[in-house]
């Protein structure tokens, strides 16, 4: 009887415990902008940095695109609009590049799935499918549509 009553009390703080946690990671994400209108305000860093490595990921994947005026300037104009100065995107491109390419997807896809405006996400998604069409390398416009299905944005 004493071995029930400890393994309820224990139960009962580990379900305390947990119901905790939720409750912290619903307040983690309920401060997240449910619209982007700034995306230098309304981004947080890794979802900044996301798109900046998915832009580069994407461009560099063939010297077609790698050297294209209009996906160089779609790049930029992406990459401007979030606020962020020449060196922080370096630096991110040379830890990004230091890194496992499949633990850098999962690192893009979390940090994009963090994004609740769908239509900004849809934005970026037809910026990305450009500069993969310029790139003409097949396996890049699959990894693109594949990434955005996923988030279910297409």
């Amino acid at each position: 009887m004493g071995i029930l009553i400890v393994l309820a009390v224990v139960l009962a703080a580990f379900s305390f415990w947990m119901y905790r946690s939720a409750d912290k990671s619903e307040e983690r994400f309920a401060n997240r902008p449910s619209v982007i209108t700034n995306p230098e305000k309304d981004l947080f860093s890794n979802q900044k940095y996301a798109i900046v490595k998915l832009l580069a990921f994407i461009q560099g994947a063939s010297p077609l695109s790698a050297f294209n005026e209009e996906a160089n300037r779609i790049a930029q104009s992406t990459i401007f609009s979030l606020g962020l100065s020449q060196k922080e995107v370096e630096k991110v491109l040379r830890i990004s590049m230091q890194r496992n390419p499949e633990q850098e997807i999962d690192c893009i896809f979390h940090s994009l799935d963090e994004i609740r405006d769908r239509d900004y996400l849809a934005n970026l998604y037809r910026k990305c499918k450009v500069i993969a069409n310029i790139s003409a390398d097949e396996d890049t416009i699959e990894a693109v549509d594949n990434l955005f299905h996923e988030l279910k944005v297409v």
